[in-house]
């Protein structure tokens, strides 16, 4: 009997020290360098904490819209709630003291995105600023939510490889060479001094960028001109992130819709697209 009870208790313990480890360590989605949200109408799915460094993370799309994830870290005072209400009470623009980390741009229905962000510790919140049919950005429906992001090990630091770089400047996007057909990292970094974005598309056959915008309507998420396939969101001044795609030959375009801090016309009226072809 007092074995029986030895055992008992030294498993009790033993099951207690596990737990404890664990928690220590972190959940999968935490600790590891991967991360993947479920995007709907309008919500995001996925894990509230992460840890601090480049992260690589997929969007997957199961709405009905086109959808994007934002990684907005927030200054030391600020909270996902004060967030909330100057979002409400101006839904807009995004409140002064943002700081835009990037995040996988639009994707349609069915399809995933993938981008690699740079998360330093402290609390951030995720949102969608994709607009509805009545021009209402997805966040003032609610597409957001809190993260928090906690230290890391030094190593992850290490910046990711890539086979192809876009310089961000106010406003044109420059290709360090031209992209060939197959799978690319690709490395973006903003050298303007505003904050700039990278919308992929893949263009119809015969289309160019300008037919893609012409044909754009807010809440419709299929163009006959084409479809966007990802790229990077707002990414703030002196800043870098990467994002993967697949490139099969034909011809593709690059949008930056963010809006100017002056004209607040979005940077694709002052020259901020192009056109280029994959072979």
């Amino acid at each position: 009997m007092l074995i029986r009870m030895f055992m008992l208790g030294m498993a009790i313990a033993l099951s207690f020290m596990q737990s404890i480890m664990t928690l220590a360590a972190g959940s999968p989605d935490e600790a590891s360098g991967e991360a993947t949200y479920i995007a709907t109408d309008y919500a995001f799915k996925g894990p509230d904490r992460l840890t601090a460094g480049w992260k690589t993370v997929t969007m997957v799309n199961r709405g009905e819209d086109l959808h994007q994830i934002q990684f907005i870290k927030l200054p030391e005072g600020k909270t996902a709630a004060d967030f909330r209400a100057e979002i409400a009470a101006d839904p807009t623009r995004l409140p002064r003291w943002s700081q835009r980390r990037s995040g996988p741009n639009s994707a349609i229905p069915g399809e995933q995105a993938l981008a690699i962000v740079y998360l330093e510790p402290g609390e951030y919140v995720l949102l969608c600023g994709i607009p509805d049919k009545l021009g209402i950005p997805h966040v003032a429906h609610g597409m957001l939510k809190p993260l928090h992001v906690a230290a890391a090990p030094p190593r992850s630091a290490e910046t990711p490889p890539a086979d192809q770089t876009i310089t961000l400047a106010d406003f044109s996007f420059e290709f360090s060479q031209p992209i060939k057909a197959g799978t690319h990292t690709i490395h973006v970094v903003n050298k303007g001094s505003q904050a700039h974005e990278v919308v992929l598309v893949k263009l119809a056959h015969g289309a160019s960028v300008a037919d893609f915008l012409d044909a754009f309507r807010p809440g419709v998420a299929f163009s006959p001109a084409g479809k966007p396939i990802g790229g990077l969101v707002g990414l703030d001044p002196g800043r870098e992130g990467f994002f993967r795609a697949e490139f099969s030959p034909g011809h593709y375009g690059l949008i930056c819709f963010l809006p100017d801090l002056i004209m607040r016309a979005p940077h694709f009226t002052r020259g901020m697209l192009l056109d280029f072809e994959v072979k």
